[in-house]
Formats: C-alpha cells, structure tokens, sequence
C-alpha cells in the first residue's frame, strides 16, 4: 500500500511538472511594456495562446512603479552609460531577435536630452548605424527623439505571441552580455563629491 501511495504521488509530481513545462515552452499572449518615466519595464504573459492564467515579470522593482528612474535622469551617470562601446550593437541583437517573432504591435523610442551635444551626437549615431541593416519593420517602429527631459527616456510596446522560455533566452543573453554589464555599472557609480568650499567649518 505504502509503495502505491508512493507511486501516485510520483506520477501526480511528474505530472505537474510536465505541465509547467508545458506552460513555459507553449506560447504566450505577451505584452512587454518598457517607460523609464514610471520606472516600467515588465512582460505580461497570458499563457496557452492567452488561454491560461498570466505571469508578471519585471526588471524592475515593483515598489518604485510609477516614479522617474533616477539614473535615466542623472545626465553624468546616464550619458557615460550610454557610451559603452557596444550596447547600440548587443540592443539591436535582442530586439532583432523579439521582431523575428513578428509582434502585432511594435514601438519603442529612445529620447535624448544629455548635457553634453557630442554624447547626444555620439549616441544618436551609434543608434542609427545599427538600424542601418536591419528590417524595414524595425527601422519604421525604432525611433529616436528629443526628450523634454534632462537625462535620458526610453518608452516602448510590444504585443506578440512568445513562449516564457523564448523571452528568458532573450533576456538572459542581453543581461549577459559584456556590454550591458558594463552599462549597468556605469548606472550605478555615483558621482564623486566635490571639495570642501574654502572657508566651511567642520563640527564633529
């Protein structure tokens, strides 16, 4: 009796298994939604063709939802992120790679308002050399801008089917990458404090 119980608890086990797997691989209803204005960057996944239930998963934290990113705002720390050799090439790759999908709905724009002309200059051209070569529908639904704001702005939208395991290969070979690695430490270095006016009176 015991090894039955066993039994059906192992097949029920593995049962469940091969229908998260299921899950995982089959497409999903997928609409990506990217707005460094409010801190957004999730994929929403209604699973089975839109069928099944739906999965969340955000690059970003959920608490700041809403809020500016501060680094996309921060000219020094954004405009030095920015120029890492390479990120324009190792983006196009990725978004290459979500087009090939054939998206019902495609948008993404990058605005720029860096303190310094040549980075704006130097970013735009590295953006536009890399669209270069790719398809007609990415260079029609890819743009670049001017934003209002101080710093930087990307806001994208991507409606498409995708399986979790085919946006995860994607996302996964993106964070990877050197480039973006060296994009995201350039995000978080803080800019160095400036000396002591003359004059200033230290207290302990």
């Amino acid at each position: 009796m015991r090894l039955q119980i066993i039994f059906w608890l192992a097949a029920i086990g593995g049962g469940g298994l091969l229908i998260w797997a299921a899950l995982y691989a089959l497409p999903a209803r997928t609409a990506i939604t990217i707005d460094t204005a409010a801190s957004a960057a999730q994929a929403e996944m209604r699973l089975l063709w839109g069928l099944g239930p739906t999965l969340y998963s955000r690059a970003l934290p959920k608490s700041e939802l809403g809020s500016p990113l501060a680094s996309f705002h921060d000219n020094t720390r954004i405009g030095q992120a920015l120029m890492t050799p390479g990120i324009a090439e190792v983006s196009y790759r990725s978004l290459r790679r979500l087009y090939e999908m054939r998206p019902r709905v495609a948008r993404l724009e990058l605005g720029l308002n860096l303190s310094d002309p040549a980075q704006n200059l130097v970013v735009q051209t590295a953006v536009q050399a890399a669209l270069a070569v790719a398809p007609a529908p990415m260079r029609e639904t890819i743009l670049i801008s001017k934003s209002e704001t101080p710093g930087a702005d990307l806001v994208g939208r991507f409606e498409l089917y995708a399986s979790p395991m085919q946006l995860a290969s994607i996302y996964d070979a993106f964070k990877r990458s050197e480039p973006v690695r060296q994009f995201l430490r350039q995000l978080k270095r803080r800019a160095k404090p400036t000396k002591k006016a003359p004059g200033e009176i230290r207290t302990a």
